[in-house]
């Protein structure tokens, strides 16, 4: 008989290799990653390859393969549970590690009664030490004067006995000695199985096999997008006072949990936030005369569903098998518990609840019999469910995570919903609308025209007001808007008929909603650009650690820095630079540590700077310098009459340069203004020349400081009020 023949490439299709494909490059956005992990393969026609497990809350829907050298021809993607501890290999490592620590005491208790034994013989063990060399020891201890009196008959048997006995406890502590050695060596090899088996089970997460064709060498690229990572803009600025210069650091702080560990990197950060949706509204025809609307304003539909009451707490329950066997394991080996088998022992697992509704898109109706599947990271089998006669469907017993619900029907199109969130111990609701097969585009919705032809230009009998007032006129297709119309070839041009709502299908689906970010995130803080900031280095990022502070770029700016003194509210000075950004990237808003030489100066915000843009750079407090306000008054009577007080208030500021170059400074400072006619106030004086807002009262002058020298300005303004007045001050 002769056997059939296949071909290499038949037989290696059959071939299943797993490689490994570490983390090459990741593109972390402000609430998720984009990771991108390659593989070298050798191929030699038709070739399954496994790819290393993904964990976390990878979405199915974002993975891609691609192949240099080599074509992709199919795509498998499963997910996989966690490990469940097998019952009966657990059930005999527990019966083997009990069994060792009774033989282990067992031994040990033998070790300890031969080493007394051996104690004791030592301790009743003759010996005589003599003078002299060369001299033996005797089974008695005895003086040279005494020897002549001891009979010797019966030493030797004592000295077998003793020689005998203390080597057969010898022998015997030698064999127990190795046999406890033998126990402890098994006992390790029993502990790092129980630390394997009853350790933290195996994460669940995602199987990728892609299905190659080619020969030779290939590059297998695998992208996905997983959520759980982020990072934040951060800045340091160092001004440099001797040179007028700023030294820039920009880097991001970022931190993942996202269940696996970005080791050696390439990293990207990038303020972008990558849409779920991509809808385009189309406009609908708009015709004046038989027809006539305006275009309608998309507007989210609101939910009249409310969720049910939560049920009540369900009765305690007993800790599952695969639990009490995990905690009995890591108690033999001397472990504890994990987080997770804690929680495993004080309760059962916490789930969820999805329902929802699916109608025709064409009439609004409800759909039947339509097949929605679940598939999730934390499902280890896909679920599925049928809608009933009135369109819902119910989920129930979910695990919470990230799932994808994928809608089937014959004659309409199959849609996909991803990234839909499931928390603990929620009930949310997907509902959707189905796109019949014919349904190709935009219905034109045919309406009966108005009674009133308002695109008629023939001549008719004309109606007054008085008769319109007294004639009931109601919409078409309203209730009694069949029973009273006008009759054709009546023109009425004062009075348009009301308007007809029509839906076009423009509002977004169902229960959407914009996202919302938090303000601190880089896709807030850029304004809108979509920027990507490449890491200097290969980076490390691990999974469920402290926040990295990656570098992404440092830059030098030269700086005209002034100090703003404000006396009269506080003595620091304010470093202040005002300039154009001499970066050539447009530079996101975030926090800034601020420091002057080596010397922290405090923290600022930066907000959204682009390139050429005029703003003002916080640079913090210069502690070198403190100006000194002081403030003096003279009192005295004015008029003959009715007398009035007229006081004159002289302010000094006093300003010293401890720098070995000009200080540029910008003095603030104010005067009261009144609100009340019987008090005037008038500034007399300012020296030197300050710039004045009337309006404000305030003054301003703008100094450069000689090195190690000193500027003074002063002003002088009186107050004149009657006599006895307490004045007092307002904002």
């Amino acid at each position: 008989m002769q056997m059939p023949v296949f071909g290499l490439s038949a037989l290696s299709a059959l071939w299943l290799s797993a490689v490994d494909a570490p983390v090459t490059s990741v593109t972390v956005y402000s609430d998720r990653a984009r990771v991108v992990r390659t593989a070298r393969v050798a191929l030699s026609g038709s070739q399954r390859v496994e790819l290393p497990l993904l964990y976390g809350s990878v979405d199915p829907s974002s993975i891609r393969v691609e192949a240099q050298g080599a074509e992709v021809t199919r795509v498998d993607i499963r997910p996989v549970q966690s490990d469940v501890l097998p019952p009966t290999e657990a059930r005999r490592l527990i019966t083997e590690l009990e069994r060792l620590d009774v033989q282990i005491a067992q031994v040990r208790a033998e070790r300890e009664a031969y080493t007394a034994q051996l104690s004791a013989l030592d301790q009743v063990r003759p010996a005589v030490s003599l003078e002299g060399e060369g001299s033996a020891p005797l089974p008695v201890k005895v003086s040279r004067q005494d020897s002549s009196r001891l009979d010797a008959s019966g030493w030797r048997a004592a000295t077998d006995f003793v020689v005998e006995t203390t080597a057969r406890l010898q022998a015997k502590l030698r064999e127990v000695n190795q046999r406890e050695e033998a126990l402890d060596r098994e006992l390790t090899r029993r502990v790092q199985e129980a630390k394997q088996l009853g350790g933290e089970p195996s994460r669940s997460g995602l199987v990728v096999v892609p299905t190659l064709s080619g020969q030779g060498s290939a590059t297998l690229t695998l992208t996905y997008v997983t959520t759980g990572a982020r990072w934040y803009p951060a800045y340091e600025l160092r001004l440099e006072p001797e040179s007028n210069r700023v030294q820039v650091a920009f880097s991001g702080r970022v931190s993942q949990q996202t269940g696996e560990d970005w080791e050696d990197t390439a990293l990207t950060l990038s303020t972008a936030h990558p849409s779920t949706a991509t809808t385009v509204p189309e406009l609908p025809t708009w015709k004046i005369g038989q027809r006539e609307r305006f275009i309608p304003t998309p507007a989210p539909v609101a939910d009249s569903w409310h969720p049910p009451p939560s049920a009540p707490p369900p009765p305690p329950q007993e800790p599952s098998e695969d639990a009490r066997l995990r905690s009995r394991l890591l108690s033999l080996i001397g472990a504890a518990p994990s987080a997770s088998a804690q929680q495993a022992l004080a309760a059962p697992q916490r789930t969820s609840v999805i329902i929802g509704s699916v109608v025709s898109a064409a009439d609004n109706a409800p759909i039947a019999d339509v097949t929605v599947t679940a598939t999730s990271p934390n499902l280890s089998n896909e679920q599925v469910v049928v809608t009933d006669a009135k369109g819902e469907y119910r989920f129930s017993q979910l695990p919470p995570g990230v799932y994808m619900l994928r809608f089937d029907k014959e004659s309409f199109k199959p849609f996909t919903r991803t990234d839909i969130q499931l928390f603990p111990e929620r009930v949310i609701r997907v509902n959707l609308e189905l796109v019949p097969d014919s349904f190709s585009e935009l219905s034109e919705i045919e309406v009966a025209p108005p009674a009133i032809d308002v695109g008629s230009t023939s001549a008719g009998v004309s109606v007054d007001q008085e008769y319109i007032k007294r004639i009931e006129v109601k919409r078409p297709g309203g209730r009694g808007g069949a029973s009273r119309s006008f009759s054709s070839g009546v023109s009425l041009s004062s009075a348009p008929p009301p308007p007809i709502d029509v839906p076009v299908g423009l509002a977004p689906p169902e229960g959407w909603r914009p996202p919302v970010l938090d303000s601190d995130l880089p896709a807030s803080r850029a304004g809108g650009y979509a920027l990507a900031f490449p890491a200097q280095r290969r980076e490390t990022v691990r999974s469920g650690r402290a926040e990295r502070r990656v570098p992404l770029f440092t830059e030098s700016w030269p700086v005209q820095v002034e100090r703003k003194l404000y006396p009269a509210l506080t003595p620091n000075a304010f470093l202040v630079a005002e300039l154009r950004s001499p970066s050539k990237q447009v530079l996101p808003g975030g926090e800034a540590q601020l420091f002057v030489g080596a010397d922290p100066a405090g923290q600022a915000q930066l907000s959204l700077v682009s390139p050429g843009e005029p703003f003002t750079l916080p640079l913090g407090i210069d502690s070198a310098v403190r100006p000194v306000r002081n403030v003096k008054l003279m009192t005295s009577e004015k008029g003959l009459i009715g007398k009035d007080e007229l006081t004159e208030y002289l302010v000094t500021i006093e300003v010293a340069n401890p720098y070995p170059f000009a200080l540029p400074v910008r003095i603030h400072d104010q005067w009261p203004l009144s609100r009340s006619q019987d008090v005037e106030v008038k500034l007399v004086r300012t020296e030197p020349f300050a710039e004045q807002d009337l309006a404000q009262g305030t003054l301003m002058w703008r100094l450069s400081v000689p090195p190690s020298e000193k500027k003074v300005v002063s002003f002088l303004y009186t107050v004149r009020h009657p006599k006895g007045w307490r004045l007092l001050q307002s904002q």
